[in-house]
């Protein structure tokens, strides 16, 4: 009778430790796995000097050494010119392209990568030069696209407060707008937000008062986002503007 009980016991217990393992296997099935990309670069670099500019690449913490592409994207603050260099792979989940920085001032640095069928393109500030030569070329930037802004009467000033966001939150996104230096009121403000290829979402802005409008977003995903401010008023004006923010 003895040998009877033990044997059922043995037979539930072994039952359990199945099931327990089924239930383990399925939570971690259940974990969607990430493609992490994080950009390897210096805050600051020199002139006239071959510069690496790299990126790491994960999946579910795991070392990528088979992405289908990376790309690096650089363009120059107060440019309409951007480059865009692909990377070779150094082994080890990294991959990496050289660059000279011929002219001082700040640039951004967008790693374009696709893998296990998904895309992340992180970006990164950087500045090219001495922080003297960069604020020098940085402000002579600013000076002539305010001497631009003088000459374009009625331009609308269009300034996004922020730039950084938690992916799966809530996010309020907010915009200033001016006009011949006042603030401009009474328009129609919509957001449009994509990240590369996907699709295009739009949200419409509340007037909260003094040139200041907002919208409420949720990005799903982490990586770099395109937002684009469209901006409707009276006689006809329709301004917009491009921006990149990072959801972390």
């Amino acid at each position: 009778m003895r040998r009877h009980v033990g044997f059922a016991f043995a037979v539930v217990l072994l039952g359990m430790m199945i099931m327990a393992a089924c239930t383990n296997h399925n939570k971690q099935a259940e974990t969607p796995a990430v493609l992490d990309v994080k950009i390897d670069a210096p805050d600051h670099i020199d002139l006239n000097k071959p510069t690496k500019l790299a990126c790491v690449v994960t999946y579910g913490g795991e070392k990528v050494d088979d992405a289908n592409e990376v790309k690096f994207e650089v363009w120059k603050h107060g440019s309409d010119e951007r480059e865009m260099l692909e990377a070779k792979h150094d082994g080890d989940g990294r991959y990496s392209v050289e660059k000279t920085f011929t002219e001082a001032g700040t640039y951004s640095v967008v790693a374009h990568v696709t893998a296990r069928d998904m895309h992340n393109m992180p970006k990164k500030d950087i500045v090219a030069g001495s922080p003297e030569q960069a604020a020098t070329a940085d402000g002579a930037r600013e000076n002539s696209q305010g001497s631009a802004e003088e000459h374009h009467h009625g331009a609308v000033a269009i300034s996004l407060s922020s730039r950084s966001f938690e992916a799966g939150k809530p996010a309020a996104l907010t915009v200033h707008l001016t006009k011949d230096g006042k603030p401009f009121t009474n328009a129609t403000v919509r957001f449009e937000i994509w990240q590369a290829d996907n699709k295009h979402e739009f949200v419409d802005a509340d007037e909260k008062g003094n040139g200041e409008y907002e919208a409420m977003a949720t990005f799903a995903n982490k990586g770099t986002y395109s937002v684009k401010v469209h901006v409707e008023g009276s006689g006809g004006l329709h301004e917009h503007q491009v921006e990149q923010v990072t959801v972390q």
